[in-house]
């Protein structure tokens, strides 16, 4: 038959049905679908030492006989009780748990039904599990240890279970996440979650498109924005934007800022700011190779081995032939430094006097100013400290 039409009142086929019912599924091909769970059911419990329960749930089973066979849609509407045979004595092995479809139209089996099976592997000393049989769909392994039995421990349920289930989606919907990701998409622009990844068959290979973490994580590709503290978002990756020389690629300001307080341009640039209504008035830029260069002043407040402090103190007092007064650092040294002094006068009163420091200290010095005596009023002494 070429042409097979679903729902007809008369003339239509078990398989007529089938095919019918699979055009609404996720497709793998022209005429076969993607073969699954329905997410929500069919988990698997412990009842005693070597039985378990399949609970129910609802399975989509595609045909493996032939391309026309279509799909077969399943309900598992009760519990199943598993029984696992006994352990061989000297080796383990790993059985597998399915659910079979048996149509004798295809497979000879003179039965037409559906059923969950244990399909027993062989033992060894490195165990593999069983091949699936035709026109079935895997949930579950299940390693059996030598020598389990019912009295003899059992099977250790905690750590025997290995998850099998893979999951399907209606036609046009998002594959959900399940066991096993090393397969193709059907059709270019479908998607699906790998693992909380959204991805998009290209009609290559799946390409990473958006994650949307329930810890309010956005993945993108391989990239990732996160919350990491209160307040806090974090990038682990490289952050980087193409703009024009003259236009901003970063701007910070604070509420109910119009102009930005520091903001880099696509030349890099670097400009600050007071913030508010006001231009930026300061910039950091590179003028030449191997050149940083500033149009305004530049302060550095640090104590490396060639700078220091520096600072001036307006002096005055009346008939005296010595002065002293304080001084503090604004930035502590990390060893004592060398503090010099200067009057910045020679004329008048201070023409006989001489200034000089003492008490120097990480943190500060004393100016002593001594001379014949004489009154001063507002003569500046300058002073220079430089790390030792």
């Amino acid at each position: 038959m070429t042409v097979r039409v679903g729902r007809l009142t008369s003339g239509m086929t078990p398989e007529d049905h089938r095919l019918a019912a699979s055009a609404g599924m996720s497709p793998t091909g022209p005429l076969t679908t993607r073969g699954g769970c329905v997410p929500g059911g069919l988990g698997l419990v412990a009842a005693s030492a070597m039985q378990a329960t399949l609970q129910p749930g609802r399975l989509w089973i595609q045909g493996s006989s032939a391309a026309t066979q279509g799909g077969y849609a399943v309900t598992v509407d009760a519990g199943e009780l598993l029984t696992f045979a006994d352990g061989d004595a000297t080796y383990t092995r790993i059985d597998a748990v399915v659910v079979r479809v048996r149509d004798n139209v295809y497979d000879g089996s003179q039965l037409v039904e559906g059923r969950v099976e244990i399909i027993q592997g062989t033992p060894a000393a490195t165990p593999v599990a069983p091949v699936s049989p035709a026109n079935s769909e895997k949930l579950y392994e299940v390693t059996v240890r030598a020598g389990a039995s019912a009295g003899n421990g059992g099977i250790d349920w905690s750590t025997a279970v290995a998850e099998r289930r893979r999951f399907t989606a209606a036609l046009g919907g998002i594959v959900p996440p399940g066991w096993g990701t090393g397969f193709d998409g059907g059709y270019p622009g479908q998607y699906r979650d790998a693992a909380g990844v959204l991805q998009r068959w290209n009609g290559t290979v799946w390409e990473p498109i958006l994650r949307l973490g329930n810890s309010g994580e956005l993945q993108l590709g391989d990239a990732r924005w996160y919350r990491q503290a209160a307040s806090t978002i974090t990038t682990d990756s490289l952050i980087r934007t193409y703009r024009p020389a003259d236009s901003n690629a970063l701007s910070i300001r604070t509420p109910g800022d119009t102009n930005s307080r520091l903001f880099i341009n696509g030349d890099g640039a670097v400009y600050w700011g007071a913030g508010g209504t006001a231009a930026a008035d300061v910039v950091l830029y590179r003028s030449a190779p191997s050149t940083l260069k500033t149009n305004t002043d530049l302060v550095v407040r640090t104590h490396k081995v060639h700078f220091g402090e520096s600072g001036t103190v307006t002096v005055s007092f009346t008939s005296a032939t010595s002065f002293t007064q304080a001084v503090t650092f604004e930035t502590p040294f990390s060893k004592v430094p060398r503090v010099f002094t200067n009057i910045n006068s020679g004329v008048g009163a201070t023409s006989n006097w001489h200034v000089r420091a003492y008490n120097v200290s990480t943190t500060g010095f004393t100016i002593f100013c001594f001379g014949p005596s004489t009154s001063w009023s507002g003569i500046p002494v300058q002073w220079g400290a430089f790390a030792s």
